[in-house]
């Protein structure tokens, strides 16, 4: 029953994703923790989980042609979880930072990510639960579009900084849990708001007449409220080898045939208790978010961030 469950989810998720616009600026990359806590002696766990990443590759005299490159990473990951028989409480920290270098070009960043989520939930049936949850998201440092340069700096143009942008999103609504694997929530109350906090980067969308990050020109936040539907999926497909996915959208009652929708897949592969091997897929969407895309036209544009990493993870926790 629960592997036929399993299919048909994951046969739904399929057929969302490719009826709906999946186009993107920004691929965001957090996948929220699906595995539900039990109440036992201790109502309060912490876990931390530090990991570094890095590739190379170097040729001499190679007939085949390329470039040398390096790539690191660092992530950091913390929760803070309660629970008793009819209530839990989860609180989730995500940090993350890379660089890449190829050929002679400098170090440049390829991922940067702060991410706070909370998520209280109270049990109503054994399938059903009320929930509420709130999710924060920025980035450390300077991100630079490499393919255009400020003339006012001589440098390349810069897209981000911390709080620039920044998302913030809430949502009241109903939790369904027919297996352990899989989470849909369902928020007909929710808010989504987005937060540029950088003069440089206002600068930028008011002199091309378009904004940032979807906000009118020079204008430096906006809310809007509306409906959240969220689906995660946690699931060992076999030994050592997870798929952790989730499907989000956020619905703005003010103009509903505009969604927001993320797109993220994770699968896992263990290798040992510190050696793992990870490929990631993100897809982000908003139409409201102009980007120059690939052929020189500007608009909405699909961008698919695929990562192949190799990591050595430490982890301590109370339990």
């Amino acid at each position: 029953m629960r592997a036929l469950v399993l299919c048909i989810i994951v046969a739904l998720s399929a057929s969302i994703t490719s009826q709906a616009q999946i186009d993107a600026k920004i691929t965001v990359d957090s996948l929220a923790k699906v595995p539900e806590l039990v109440a036992d002696s201790i109502p309060w766990k912490w876990r931390t989980t530090w990991g570094a990443g890095f590739s190379t590759v170097q040729l001499n005299n190679w007939t085949g042609g390329g470039q040398d490159a390096v790539s690191i990473r660092l992530l950091m990951l913390g929760s803070l979880d309660y629970a008793t028989n009819g209530f839990s409480w989860d609180n989730d920290i995500e940090l993350g930072y890379g660089l890449a270098k190829l050929g002679s070009e400098s170090f440049r960043k390829n991922d940067d990510r702060i991410i706070f989520s909370s998520r209280a939930a109270l049990r109503q049936s054994k399938h059903f639960k009320w929930a509420g949850f709130m999710e924060f998201r920025t980035q450390f440092y300077t991100g630079r579009n490499y393919n255009v340069v400020d003339t006012s700096t001589n440098d390349f143009l810069e897209i981000s900084n911390f709080l620039a942008p920044a998302y913030l999103t809430g949502a009241l609504g109903l939790e369904y849990v027919p297996v352990s694997e899989f989470k849909l929530l369902v928020a007909p109350v929710s808010t989504r708001s987005t937060f540029v906090g950088n003069d440089r980067i206002i600068e930028h969308g008011i002199a091309s007449g378009l904004g940032a990050y979807g906000l009118a020109p020079g204008v430096r936040s906006r809310t809007d409220f509306g409906a959240v539907v969220n689906a995660t999926l946690d699931w060992e497909m076999v030994q050592n080898v997870r798929w952790r996915g989730r499907f989000n959208a956020f619905m703005p009652y003010e103009t509903p045939a505009l969604w927001v929708i993320t797109v993220e897949n994770a699968f896992l592969m263990k290798v040992n208790s510190w050696l793992n091997v990870s490929l990631l897929t993100d897809v982000f969407y908003n139409d409201r978010i102009p980007v120059v895309r690939d052929d020189g036209t500007v608009g909405p544009a699909t961008q698919l961030r695929n990562q192949l990493i190799i990591g050595i993870n430490w982890s301590l926790a109370n339990f």
